[in-house]
């Protein structure tokens, strides 16, 4: 090569990188990318009437909307697609008075006809009545374009939160659904903030603003964008390289890996939910089916080493009531002198599996009485690292009592489904939140959720029922006297306590990052007008409204 030339192309170069990266740096994004699901490719399915985890997110908050929404920021619920509800003098009745001047994306005017409608699929297509509304409602009527009555059978006020945040159909669209159990709901029809596919391929998607969308001015972004990303690895190499805006992932080391990055714009928010991530036990297992063998099973782990290894540090062990932070005020004062199986012991754990036959082996490991070796699995979502080495502690505190256990990893669609249709032994999972912990005790004890194993559960994994809760959570159904519901909520805390449906692990937290190089106005801890966490369906609402570009 000619010197001269060479001397230019060395001067040069870096001007041209500089010039390209600048070039994309102050190129402006109209769209947010997104992380929320774990997925190696899309399935195209928008029907909000499947069960949890089946659709793509963000089908029950960007493109339908429900009737209020809870803000678990403010413990408040906001008027949405209602304006206002109120009950007669028995709590039999509830009437929705339904926002008016509200239209659907493709322009056709949004009624309580469609609210009212809404509810009634769900009678016809039981299948679709995930929360079992029906069993405590008699009737659902449009009385008018603005109200929407509600008959009760008897007095569930719980029941409000079902009906209030369920997300809402067009009328005109799914009247003519042949099986809307099935349907795909496609190209959507919707009254949220975002409605328009643009674009659907296997790796990437996007969803377009809704021109017809009642809160004028909002939202401030024209779209949103997801791309696949099958681990939390590189979930945080994307924020990290400006490739996506926000993200619902566990980032190991944040302020080393993340933060110190760009302390300017990378931004993260790790508050506890008061609620616990638990290891859900399938009690349909034969082995599984004995509620000392669950105490076994969590004596024998070592919380403080999941937290440490599997959490980082991020959040602590699970209180045995699989409340805490937040909610520890709701604990029961007899749990303190209740058996305490959440705490580490190896020679209770294994006491407990002698005791019922399960000796050691030459090999060291454990047989069943008729001699069959003891084989459990831990299902997991592979790329969800944090819950993938919580898990491979577990595997290795039960191989130590002699459970031979594996741990098996499934993209998100994989495992959402073993898991509603009680097809594994051992899982890490979340539970249901509320505003008290009735929302968790009734997914984990009540007869209401049960589902055959193979049928579709939207909760009630783990297939525990018991007659002495369903009794408790039918009393507090009747009651608005907060003496009352703490005493019933003690109850059901000492009826979980004796039982174990299954294990509390550790306290859960609100994972969620945003880079904002080309956004801002997300939630923080400094300005909590809404969670930062993707994974809260409703809740994103806030941040869809509210996020701008710069």
């Amino acid at each position: 090569m000619i010197p001269h030339l060479k001397l230019i192309l060395i001067l040069i170069t870096p001007l041209i990188f500089q010039s390209c990266e600048n070039g994309k740096t102050n190129k402006k994004r109209n769209g947010l990318i997104v992380y929320q699901e774990a997925q190696i490719s899309w399935s195209r399915n928008f029907n909000p009437l499947s069960p949890a985890g089946s659709t793509r997110w963000p089908t029950k908050c960007g493109i339908h909307e429900p009737l209020f929404v809870y803000n678990s920021m403010t413990a408040k619920w906001v008027p949405w697609l209602a304006v206002d509800h109120k009950w007669n003098s028995d709590n039999t009745i509830l009437k929705m008075y339904i926002r008016k001047n509200v239209f659907w994306s493709d322009g056709q005017p949004f009624s309580a006809k469609d609210v009212a409608f809404t509810t009634q699929i769900k009678k016809k297509f039981r299948a679709l009545d995930t929360r079992n509304s029906w069993e405590y409602l008699d009737e659902v009527t449009a009385i008018n374009d603005s109200i929407v009555q509600y008959k009760f059978n008897r007095v569930n006020v719980p029941g409000f939160d079902a009906l209030a945040t369920q997300a809402i159909v067009p009328k005109h669209i799914w009247e003519k659904v042949e099986d809307p159990v099935k349907f795909l709901n496609s190209n959507p029809v919707g009254t949220g903030p975002f409605t328009e596919i643009l674009r659907f391929d296997n790796q990437i998607w996007e969803l377009g603003k809704n021109k017809n969308y009642w809160q004028k001015g909002k939202p401030h972004i024209e779209k949103l964008v997801f791309p696949t990303f099958p681990s939390n690895e590189q979930v945080t190499l994307a924020l990290n390289s400006g490739k996506l805006d926000w993200a619902g992932a566990f980032i190991p080391a944040v302020e080393r890996v993340f933060v110190e990055k760009n302390p300017e714009h990378h931004k993260y928010w790790f508050p506890l939910t008061g609620h616990s991530t638990f290891l859900y036990t399938n009690t349909k297992d034969p082995l599984l089916s004995n509620k000392e063998i669950r105490k076994a099973i969590s004596y024998a782990i070592d919380r403080d080493l999941v937290v440490k290894v599997g959490m980082y540090d991020y959040t602590e062990p699970a209180n045995i009531t699989g409340v805490s932070g937040p909610m520890s005020v709701w604990h029961s004062p007899k749990i303190n002198n209740m058996e305490d199986w959440t705490k580490f012991s190896t020679k209770k754990a294994s006491k407990i599996f002698d005791k019922y036959g399960f000796k050691l082996t030459k090999d060291g490991y454990r047989n069943n009485p008729d001699g069959s070796a003891i084989e459990l699995e831990i299902i997991i979502v592979s790329g969800w690292s944090d819950w993938i080495r919580s898990a491979q502690v577990i595997s290795q505190n039960l191989n130590k009592i002699g459970i031979k256990t594996k741990v098996k990893t499934y993209d998100f669609g994989a495992w959402i489904s073993r898991m509603q249709k009680g097809d594994f032994q051992l899982s890490i999972g979340w539970t249901e939140k509320g505003s008290t912990p009735y929302n968790l005790y009734k997914g984990m004890m009540s007869p209401d959720y049960i589902k055959p194993l193979g049928e579709t559960a939207d909760v009630n994994w783990h297939r525990f029922s018991s007659s002495e809760a369903d009794l408790l959570l039918k009393k507090y159904e009747k009651t608005s006297d907060e003496s009352e519901i703490k005493k019933i909520i003690y109850q059901l805390q000492e009826i979980f306590v004796k039982n174990a449906p299954s294990i509390p692990l550790f306290a859960e937290a609100s994972w969620a990052e945003c880079n904002t190089t080309h956004f801002t106005n997300f939630p923080s801890q400094e300005n909590p007008y809404g969670t930062l966490s993707p994974n809260y369906e409703h809740e994103n609402l806030f941040l869809m409204l509210n996020v701008r570009p710069r």
